[in-house]
């Protein structure tokens, strides 16, 4: 039989301190708080050149097919949302689960507009690079008045 007892329940047995208590219970929370399923916000990194932008974002735990870009005018948004674990093996239960993959989202507005049919997205070892093309400035144009 396996058995899981939470630290607090063997603390308070054990007769701890009451700061070791309190730390141990804060310790839980935290890592409560980190596998919630709000999405999290990937690393990102930006460069600029005078043709577009470069963005890099980490997305540790993920595989191609479950990164989704799109672009606005001069908003880019990436989601990235883990397909859900399943049983190690046929007809086992899980009873119980410390790992997850987390679930990924950013929206980033840039100065200027963006081409969509000429950017690049490409993902590789969990870094996703977009490869994002200014559009070209157009000057101001001419009406004819009829």
């Amino acid at each position: 039989m396996f058995v899981l007892t939470h630290p607090q329940a063997i603390s308070r047995r054990a007769g701890f301190h009451p700061a070791w208590n309190r730390a141990v219970e804060r310790l839980l929370n935290e890592r409560t708080e980190a596998r919630s399923p709000a999405a999290q916000v990937p690393a990102m990194d930006v460069s600029e050149s005078e043709l577009g932008y470069s963005l890099s974002f980490d997305l540790p735990g993920i595989v191609k097919e479950q990164v989704k870009v799109s672009i606005d005018g001069r908003k880019v948004s990436v989601e990235a949302a883990p397909a859900e674990a399943a049983a190690e093996t046929e007809g086992a239960r899980v009873v119980y689960r410390e790992r997850s993959a987390p679930r990924f989202a950013r929206s980033v507005t840039l100065p200027v507009e963006l081409d969509a049919s000429t950017s690049k997205a490409r993902f590789a070892n969990g870094v996703l690079t977009l490869t994002l093309v200014k559009k070209p400035l157009t000057g101001p144009t001419t009406l004819s008045v009829e």
